[in-house]
């Protein structure tokens, strides 16, 4: 499931690509997003170095985003 949701979010360098993250979420049936869960998400893809992929399943999760 993780693996599943890097590959879907993260772009050829292995970094979250929010474009790619954001098409992902709708996909698992998030249709409308708050402007906090949207910096959230630009947040995640603007981190240096490696991102917790621990906090952005929490995050997807919380936004009702269940990868199956």
């Amino acid at each position: 499931m993780m693996n599943e949701m890097v590959e879907q979010c993260c772009g050829g360098n292995g970094r979250p690509d929010f474009d790619m993250m954001k098409q992902y979420m709708e996909h698992c049936g998030k249709e409308e997003f708050s402007e906090e869960q949207i910096a959230m998400m630009k947040g995640f893809c603007d981190q240096e170095g490696k991102p917790d992929m621990t906090k952005m399943m929490q995050f997807m999760e919380k936004c009702g985003c269940k990868p199956s």
